[in-house]
């Protein structure tokens, strides 16, 4: 089982034991904190293109740190890393928690990988890494159903759960999408500015430096692995691990008409397994990337609740 690798915001002691390296191999500078929320990153990286997660080689826990901050996990998206939650983590840090983001395996600067992308494996992972208690567990898209799988399998983990737009079983095609994710990494590499010009163009709702961003998380995650595990379809029932959860969970939702991965039947199943809070956000997908201030008005609202 992989150590993850991570990064964190509101708690300058948890930092990792190594600083990451920066362009040409020297020590990188903090990335700047985007305008209108607290302080920079607690991390150690270089420039969205380059930056890289700090390793972290002992488990992270909830108590003891620093002004004794609740604990808020982040967990990204399949092809994602840690970096997705650049805005996200220091809004949270800015409400007060200590935030910590980890890279999936095969993503970021976790370790790379030839087999063990199931559910069950990528929720040991992080288990592995974060200890909790997890006041605040929050989970996009594939991390979603990461997050899930980790409650399921430990109750007490976690304390609370956010998810944002998990997939549907059947509301994509899973050999076009392993089709497309092999051939982005690969461009990702071998041609990064023409395929940030097509994400800026495609995706007029991102904040500057988001596609960027995203061309880093594809050139550093393993899209062959990633693809090759995605091929044949991923087993998971969306409504049975949202009935076995058994803690409060928000479920944070993208239009169907903007581009949500859970569509058709799917979504009313789920809605209907759920039985409590759902809230439908005006974006795609990627809603913390499109619609941030309903995201946190969302969360903020359920959290006070």
């Amino acid at each position: 089982m992989p150590r993850l690798a991570t990064r964190s915001w509101g708690a300058p002691e948890a930092r990792g034991p190594r600083q990451a390296p920066g362009p040409g191999g020297a020590p990188g500078a903090p990335e700047p904190a985007p305008s209108g929320f607290p302080g920079p990153p607690n991390r150690e990286g270089s420039a969205p293109g380059a930056e890289r997660g700090a390793a972290v080689h002992r488990p992270l826990t909830g108590a003891g740190v620093a002004n004794q901050r609740p604990l808020a996990l982040l967990v990204h998206g399949v092809t994602s890393s840690s970096r997705t939650w650049w805005r996200v983590g220091p809004a949270l840090a800015g409400r007060g928690f200590r935030v910590v983001a980890v890279d999936l395996r095969g993503h970021g600067a976790s370790p790379r990988t030839v087999a063990g992308l199931g559910l069950a494996d990528l929720a040991a992972d992080v288990a592995g890494t974060v200890e909790g208690p997890v006041e605040l567990l929050v989970g996009h898209s594939l991390g979603a159903l990461v997050s899930l799988e980790l409650v399921g399998r430990r109750p007490g983990f976690a304390r609370r759960l956010v998810l944002e737009d998990p997939p549907g079983s059947s509301s994509f095609d899973w050999a076009a999408l392993a089709a497309g994710i092999e051939a982005d990494a690969a461009r990702a590499v071998a041609d990064p500015g023409a395929l940030r010009r097509e994400l800026e163009a495609a995706n007029p709702a991102w904040p500057p430096g988001e596609a960027e961003r995203r061309v880093a998380d594809l050139a550093d995650c393993d899209g062959q692995a990633i693809a090759a595990a995605l091929r044949q379809g991923v087993p998971f029932d969306l409504p049975a691990l949202l009935a076995a959860a058994r803690l409060p969970v928000l479920m944070l939702l993208a239009d169907e008409g903007l581009g949500s991965n859970l569509t058709g039947l799917d979504r009313k199943a789920a809605v209907e397994a759920l039985g409590g809070a759902t809230r439908v956000l005006p974006a795609g997908h990627s809603v913390h990337r499109e619609a941030l201030d309903p995201w946190l008005a969302a969360v903020d609202a359920w959290l006070a609740a």
